[in-house]
């Protein structure tokens, strides 16, 4: 047999393989890099706890079996035009490797052309510039430190994929991804003495787009021990429903507002507060080369008369398509129910077979129609990622309102039965979670259950292959984390969590204790969700976000709408009819619309009392500004003292960034 067939394929596709290297290699690999630190002797000083991270291999490109030896070599030459180091490994007719790094003075220039913000000396975030290192370098921070581990590969793969994108259409190149950091890792691992989620380090290591799902469901998690505590009272004490509807109206509307100013803090220290629709086009965007009306650099553009037809009438057009059969799907499931109850009686177990069929069923059609969304979002070739995250949300959130919650809304205000509804509400409830628990702790536990079997069939590098790899750790963390899934966006996590929300509020007057079930299973699921990001998908590349996106408006919908809903469920009560016909007997629903403005006017106010952007934030941006306006008139200083004109200047700090064009000018 040859080499190949003895040893295993290129490719492992078993997870659980992954994680039984990990475990294995894990030590040598923290032997090795605390080697290369001692090594490293005075150098390695001053660089706080965390290793050097710049001189270590950040992404790893597989060419597949059909690329020869020329084309791996050709696309290494183009890569290292850019200043990129590159080490190519040719282990055998299936498996090439080019592993990319670069040293730090090359990734700073690259940051300069990415213009990320960064933090100055002056305490305001300006965009980075290679000729004043110093403005931002704060105390005790070398160079190194400037770029977080998140950064890094992403400016790398910036700058060659253009370069090298023919290449992957022909075929030749498989995958690129970056490695993870096994030592990194170790700070996401679940500690139960630690009362907060390491949102930095989560940031630093994934990105700004990851962190913020982290910290909205950490803020979320903390925010339920309210309507849970509330809920308690509200089954104690028999509270009156118009109570319910005006403290969930006022915790909804705080909840979300305060998360606006945690999300601002968030981007501010994260430099992307200020992202626009002009950002970098995402990577699955087309079009033609023209020159862009603001910078004049060639760019990508699509014409979006195009983009609007497809969306009006072709998307949309579908979407309501869906969003009818699955409100007719609810309607035919009570046809169902109906003729279960004729045929068996109402004391029959076969009564609850349909509702929990449904329930199997909307997390079925929520899979399926979430395909056609992102294929129709696809068509539709949105520029940015933000643009592009937000339609698709738009779709789903307009199907998803009908899937998951058409069938209670036909109950009680159609059909005015609130038992029902409390019954159709809890079983649906009840399969929601059990399908999410199922999801987040079956994949794990399935992963703990096949690992004994890899065990067996798990061997070292084959003896013959030793010779052409230089780095063996490298290569087997490469091709173990190839096998890895990738991991796309956070869309599902916000998914669950914003369809937990509805069932949390939008019928909270006869749910009191669906609070105290979502806080439980966030509690556990959040840390599973990191503890599948670190294990089970290949680290991705971080993408940048200002905030949580159209889930904001998502969660902002169902506030108002739970208003709506629990108002209605209060007008229903015999006891609040009877009160508002005798007062009000020519127009008894005049008083639902009173009421129901009334808890609109407090949400309008609290919304107008709390900022989105805390005052600190403010302060910043105003001071990022007040500093940009300062250095354009020493720019326009410095022309005229090259041109021999007299005026006076005002010195400032951030000055010290014209001192190489005054050198040139000189």
């Amino acid at each position: 047999m040859s080499e190949d067939a003895k040893s295993p394929g290129p490719r492992t596709r078993n997870i659980i393989e992954n994680q039984l290297f990990r475990r294995q290699r894990s030590l040598k690999l923290e032997a090795l890099q605390r080697q290369r630190t001692l090594d490293s002797g005075d150098g390695a000083e001053g660089l706080g706890p965390d290793p050097e991270p710049f001189d270590k291999t950040h992404i790893v490109i597989i060419f597949t079996e059909k690329a020869k030896l020329r084309h791996c070599q050709d696309v290494e030459k183009i890569i290292q035009e850019f200043g990129i180091q590159t080490t190519l490994e040719i282990v055998g007719k299936s498996e090439k490797y080019l592993y990319l790094s670069a040293s730090v003075d090359t990734l700073l220039r690259l940051a300069d052309a990415a213009e990320l913000e960064k933090m100055t000396t002056t305490n305001s975030m300006q965009k980075f510039n290679h000729g004043c290192i110093s403005d931002f370098l704060l105390p005790g921070m070398g160079k190194e430190q400037i770029l977080r581990y998140c950064e890094i590969p992403v400016l790398i793969k910036d700058v060659i994929q253009d370069g090298i994108k023919s290449y992957v259409q022909k075929g030749y190149i498989e995958d690129m991804f970056p490695l993870h950091d096994i030592l990194y890792l170790e700070r996401f691992n679940w500690n139960l003495k630690r009362t907060t989620l390491p949102i930095e380090d989560i940031r630093n290591y994934f990105g700004s787009s990851i962190g913020l799902y982290f910290g909205f469901i950490e803020f979320y998690t903390k925010a339920l021990i309210f309507p849970s505590v509330f809920g308690i009272l509200q089954c104690v004490f028999d509270l009156n429903i118009s109570l319910v509807c005006s403290f969930y109206v006022v915790w909804t509307t705080i909840f979300l507002e305060l998360w606006k100013r945690r999300c601002a803090g968030y981007s501010y220290r994260w430099g992307t507060i200020e992202m626009s629709s002009l950002d970098k086009p995402r990577s699955a965007y087309t079009g033609q080369m023209k020159p862009d009306p603001i910078t004049g650099k060639m760019t990508l553009h699509y014409p979006m008369r195009y983009t609007y037809l497809q969306m009006y009438c072709i998307s949309y057009p579908v979407v309501l398509g869906c969003v009818v059969a699955a409100g007719w799907f609810a309607l035919y499931q009570f046809q169902i129910e109906a003729e279960v109850l004729a045929d068996f009686g109402p004391e029959s177990w076969l009564l609850y077979v349909p509702v929990i069929v449904q329930s199997v069923l909307i997390a079925i059609f929520s899979w399926a129609y979430e395909k056609l969304a992102t294929f129709l979002t696809n068509q539709e070739n949105h520029r940015t990622r933000s643009q592009y995250d937000r339609h698709r949300v738009n779709k789903l959130m307009l199907f998803e309102i009908v899937n998951n919650f058409f069938s209670q809304f036909y109950i009680a205000f159609v059909l005015q039965d609130l038992r029902q509804l409390k019954y159709q509400l809890m079983m649906q409830l009840l399969v929601f979670q059990v399908l999410c628990i199922a999801q987040e702790i079956g994949i794990p536990l399935l992963a703990v259950l096949r690992q004994k079997y890899a065990e067996f069939r798990h061997r070292e590098v084959a003896e013959e292959k030793l010779r052409s790899i230089s780095d063996l750790p490298r290569y087997e963390q490469s091709f173990y984390e190839s096998g890895l899934d990738e991991y796309h966006s956070t869309y599902e996590d916000y998914l669950q969590v914003c369809i937990q929300f509805g069932f949390v509020v939008l019928f909270a007057a006869v749910a009191p204790f669906a609070a105290i079930g979502a806080l439980l299973n966030n509690v556990f699921a959040v840390h599973i969700d990191m503890w599948k990001l670190c294990n089970i998908f290949k680290r991705p590349f971080a993408r940048r976000a200002k905030n949580i996106g159209a889930w904001q408006l998502a969660f902002e919908l169902l506030s108002v709408m739970s208003l709506l809903s629990n108002c209605g469920l209060l007008f229903l009560q015999p006891n609040v009819k009877d009160f508002f016909s005798h007062w009000l007997p020519s127009v008894p629903d005049l008083s639902f619309v009173i009421f129901e403005h009334l808890l609109l006017g407090l949400k309008f106010l609290i919304h107008k009392v709390i900022h989105e952007r805390p005052r600190w934030v403010r302060i910043g941006l105003l001071k990022a500004d007040y500093e940009t306006s300062q250095a354009l008139k020493q720019l326009k200083w410095v022309s005229a003292l090259s041109t021999g004109k007299k005026t006076t200047p005002k010195p400032h700090g951030i000055y010290r960034k014209f001192k190489a064009e005054v050198n040139k000018m000189a």
